[in-house]
């Protein structure tokens, strides 16, 4: 399956690996099967890893996820949301999505780097 997740409850955090393509259904599965799974809690930071993917969703698919995370906005409680993107398209599809969650529950930020993702994640402030 080329877009993974792991819940990491000793380091409180969501991990998601995009690998390859990933089509929309793929992408709204593994969403739906994070906010089902036992360990998911709200608040629960999260770093996605998409350096390896080969396919970014069009700018409806965003806004479709977008709603999805919004009528679940209680459910996922503020939190912050790490997006490691190191090919040019995937990166500003990644700050398409973060100007668009700007009023929702989720703080995003880009990176090009795993290690900065998870430093900004490891820091205090949400």
């Amino acid at each position: 399956m080329p877009l993974t997740y792991r819940i990491d409850a000793d380091a409180g955090m969501l991990i998601v690996v995009g690998e390859g393509a990933i089509n929309q259904s793929e992408r709204l599965e593994a969403m739906r099967g994070w906010l089902g799974h036992p360990d998911f809690r709200p608040g629960l930071n999260t770093l996605c890893d998409f350096s390896a993917a080969t396919s970014t969703p069009t700018m409806a698919e965003l806004r479709e996820m977008i709603a999805l995370i919004d009528r679940n906005a209680k459910r996922i409680g503020k939190k912050k949301l790490a997006v490691v993107a190191t090919q040019p398209i995937t990166f500003g599809v990644a700050r398409q999505f973060q100007t668009l969650t700007d009023s929702g529950p989720l703080n995003v930020s880009v990176f090009k780097d795993r290690r900065a993702a998870l430093g900004w994640l490891h820091h205090e402030s949400a």
